[in-house]
């Protein structure tokens, strides 16, 4: 026919890729030049190309629609799978990791006499590692987060592979500026790292006996005694919970009194050292013997917990004692009042425990 070009006249030619989108990484497509179609029309362009489509048979029509959509859907439909994500498997902790918990507390001891201005408690560390470790710092805390008394050196202590080590902590007995009362329990803490890596550490912490601390407050107590001054409170013990079961508005709280002399005294008062709380001593008169330690429970109750006071009044306690007999050079027996100060983080502690505020 006519309209049909001749063998070797110039055609034109559309070309189909089918194109494979799971590529592999850092590649770009995939071409499937094996599925390369070829359709050929003449000089009439696209409009030639339909009447050519049209003349085919309507059975093959349908047919290669039908085969291109399932091409295209093919080609487009993501895997089953390929989309999730692969489990990312558990870090393996290094060897210098695992040798960061393997550093134990031994033995304490306290050092008496060394010196006027501090005492030292030697914390015994057994390094149970196969390879060196360093102690950063060795310190002493209260429960309010008060530090009382740390290493002189930093690091503090070097430990070889399988070693013990005695690392000195100074506890300063600072007469003139120990106001608030340190609050029990203390806490031993100190830090392990590599020589290698010192940002990478562990923290330990260990309750400190008490009678270890009540050993250093009696020393305390003697460097710091002023003549005619013989009796003092010297921690809180907070190792129950401050709040009162019986009074909602209240709180308890136990002393520790020492002696420093030679006199034993009896406590037999407490009264509130601030306005705005009443206290109470609930087991008085306690007796204090030269070299033993004493405990004095109170109770405190918050008058109106719409004017409570603050910490910044120096709220604290006032204690009355009187010696047991007549004191050297004496004929009637002595009487001293001392106060003992609360340190605020206690003290915002208990306002919250009393009044919620």
């Amino acid at each position: 026919m006519g309209g049909d070009p001749e063998p070797g006249d110039d055609e034109d030619e559309l070309v189909i890729e089918l194109v494979d989108d799971d590529s592999l990484p850092g590649e770009g497509p995939n071409s499937a030049t094996s599925d390369r179609e070829t359709i050929r029309g003449g000089d009439d362009g696209p409009e030639g190309l339909d009447a050519r489509i049209r003349r085919l048979p309507r059975r093959v029509r349908i047919a290669g629609v039908c085969a291109a959509a399932t091409v295209l859907a093919l080609a487009v439909w993501p895997a089953a799978g390929r989309r999730e994500a692969a489990p990312q498997p558990v870090p393996t902790p290094s060897q210098m990791d695992v040798d960061l918990y393997k550093v134990r507390l031994g033995t304490t001891t306290l050092q008496a006499g060394n010196s006027a201005d501090h005492a030292v408690l030697g914390l015994q560390l057994t390094n149970n590692a196969a390879t060196r470790l360093e102690v950063v710092s060795a310190e002493l805390w209260d429960a309010v987060g008060t530090r009382l008394g740390s290493a002189s050196m930093w690091p503090a202590q070097g430990l070889g592979a399988g070693s013990t080590a005695s690392v000195p902590v100074t506890l300063p007995y600072a007469c003139d500026v120990y106001g608030f009362l340190p609050v029990l329990p203390i806490t031993v803490r100190y830090s392990i790292s590599t020589p290698q890596n010192p940002e990478a550490g562990h923290d330990y912490a260990y309750p400190l006996t008490d009678a270890i601390w009540d050993t250093y407050m009696r020393q305390r107590a003697t460097q710091c005694a002023r003549p005619g001054d013989e009796i003092s409170a010297s921690a809180i013990d907070a190792t129950q919970p401050i709040g009162a079961p019986d009074d909602p508005e209240g709180f308890d709280l136990t002393f520790t009194v020492e002696s420093a002399g030679a006199q034993t005294w009896s406590v037999d008062k407490v009264t509130a050292f601030r306005p705005g709380v009443t206290i109470t001593g609930t087991e008085l008169p306690v007796t204090v013997v030269p070299g033993q330690t004493a405990r004095v429970s109170t109770h405190w109750h918050v008058d109106d917990c719409e004017h409570a006071p603050r910490w910044s009044q120096d709220l604290g306690v006032e204690f009355t004692a009187h010696t047991t007999g007549p004191a050297a050079g004496q004929s009637e027996p002595v009487e001293q009042v001392f106060v003992a100060q609360l340190r605020p983080g206690l003290v915002t502690e208990m306002l919250y425990e009393a009044c919620g505020i």
